[in-house]
């Protein structure tokens, strides 16, 4: 049967639309966590403020060195050039604690950015995100009272972005028509809130399950800060976000982990993401979508942290701007 034109074109287009949203809204069902006795916990110790509101990460298949919480590290590969790779067997939080201001209230952002040797080419499960050097923000937000009020984690390409309220904010800053129980982001079925119980909010810890492979965010859950003797526990060291821009190179001599010159200025070098390329690029109006990189201090500073794929959404998403990012999305922090 012969088709007009018209039809044939339309149905190109509308497969070409929608081959993208497959892969982002695929795997929508609630992940069956594993057993806690076959996770790995990444913690880490010591009393100040970033310390004691760091997240515990929860990961997947710990034998498998890719799912491992690394350290960005130089080597030389044979003909002596260096080469800059997460090395799996040291764990590292990179941190740092930005204030911003909101309508009334000066508020606290906790930083936390992980990183992890690759998200693994695979056929089957296919991982449109594959590619090296990959990481993941979690940003605690605290009120003046340094309560955390406001969690959010997004992948440092800016995509697959979470947030999750606690139940220190009041419910007139939540987005309209926020949803009761579980939400589904991106095919994965997250909170809606974290309750802390009565007392310190310090008692609890932020649980984060990240999928294997992926490093996908599975699940967030508060549970008591001492309870981890059901996981195999390693300790990750914490490091400023400044300390990515001076990896130790040998000699005295110090590398970025960030591309310092070229059009790839402020992209994580030997992040790029072929299939993203191939599949939204043309949807983000941008060649280097899903390429990791730094994080700005504000709007002058490095590439537009975007984080929504509508091209004319770009700048009111930056992250960079973290009140504006807020008011995009909806929320409405006092």
């Amino acid at each position: 049967m012969e088709f007009p034109m018209t039809t044939y074109r339309f149905r190109i287009v509308f497969f070409l639309l929608a081959l993208p949203l497959i892969f982002l809204t695929s795997c929508a069902t609630v992940p069956k966590l594993p057993p806690a006795s076959s996770m790995l916990a990444y913690t880490v110790s010591g009393n100040n403020l970033l310390a004691q509101y760091a997240p515990v990460f929860l990961i997947e298949e710990p034998e498998k060195d890719y799912n491992h919480i690394g350290t960005p590290t130089v080597r030389e590969d044979e003909l002596g050039h260096p080469i800059i790779f997460v090395d799996p067997a040291q764990p590292t939080f990179y941190t740092q604690i930005r204030h911003w201001q909101g309508s009334e209230h000066t508020y606290t952002n906790l930083i936390y950015r992980i990183h992890f040797s690759e998200v693994p080419f695979e056929i089957i499960p296919f991982y449109l995100t594959a590619g090296k050097n990959v990481g993941l923000f979690v940003i605690i937000t605290l009120d003046e009272h340094q309560r955390p009020v406001l969690l959010t984690t997004v992948h440092t390409c800016g995509c697959y972005l979470a947030f999750l309220p606690t139940s220190f904010l009041a419910s007139v800053s939540l987005p309209d028509d926020w949803p009761k129980g579980r939400q589904n982001v991106y095919g994965e079925s997250l909170p809606t809130i974290l309750n802390y119980p009565n007392g310190s909010p310090l008692n609890s810890k932020i649980y984060i399950y990240l999928h294997s492979g992926t490093h996908r965010v599975a699940d967030i859950r508060l549970d008591p800060a001492t309870d981890l003797s059901s996981y195999s526990v390693r300790k990750a060291a914490l490091k400023s976000l400044a300390a990515l821009t001076k990896l130790p190179a040998g000699n005295g001599k110090t590398l970025s982990f960030f591309d310092t010159e070229g059009p790839r200025k402020d992209y994580v070098k030997d992040s790029e993401k072929p299939w993203e390329r191939l599949f939204l690029s043309w949807l983000a109006f941008d060649w280097r979508v899903g390429e990791d990189k730094r994080l700005g201090q504000d709007t002058n500073d490095g590439n537009v942290f975007y984080t929504s794929l509508k091209p004319w959404a770009r700048y009111e998403s930056d992250l960079r701007n973290f009140p504006a990012f807020l008011h995009y999305w909806g929320w409405r922090l006092p």
